[in-house]
């Protein structure tokens, strides 16, 4: 179960990985730094970032979420909160993540399963905290939340620096919006 608790999401800026044409075929370096676009990508989402009612901040271990962090932050007078489990899945996961497309009635299994439980972990444990709360993390943790919510009408694979609000719709379900 995740607790019912809006909060906004924000997908790190670009890295040379993302735009590598051998990143399906590779396993994802896991500590890479964002490139000059994705340093750009987060400049421009920052003033969006300041507009929000934010709380507290929750963001990955990884250095181009923190990087990500660090710029679309910088004005907020919040708590900064770094959870493990908001790290990055593998190229490998990615791929079978992706092969499902955006149905969350299919079963999930192994390693990828592994990775959506370790996801929904480090997210229960960021609405545990004071909100509202802006998480700053990766593409496949956003698959993960999106899965695990059941959200429809809502891209599962997102862009760069893309910012989402997740909420409790009236019919008591999950819905995202993205805001840029």
């Amino acid at each position: 179960m995740i607790l019912k608790k809006e909060f906004y999401f924000i997908r790190h800026g670009q890295t040379d990985h993302n735009i590598s044409e051998n990143k399906q075929k590779e396993d994802y370096p896991f500590d890479i730094p964002l490139n000059q676009t994705g340093t750009k990508q987060a400049q421009a989402a920052e003033p969006l970032i300041a507009c929000l009612p934010i709380r507290t901040i929750c963001y990955s271990p990884m250095r181009r979420a923190k990087e990500t962090k660090e710029i679309v932050t910088h004005r907020l007078k919040a708590d900064h909160h770094e959870i493990l489990e908001l790290k990055e899945c593998t190229a490998k996961i990615w791929r079978d993540l992706s092969t499902l497309g955006q149905n969350s009635s299919i079963p999930v299994e192994g390693d990828s399963l592994a990775f959506i439980n370790q996801v929904k972990k480090g997210l229960n444990k960021a609405l545990a905290l004071p909100g509202p709360l802006l998480i700053v993390a990766h593409g496949g943790v956003h698959w993960a939340i999106s899965y695990l919510m059941n959200i429809s009408n809502h891209e599962w694979a997102i862009e760069n620096c893309k910012v989402i609000h997740f909420s409790i719709g009236l019919d008591e379900q999950w819905k995202a919006k993205k805001l840029n």
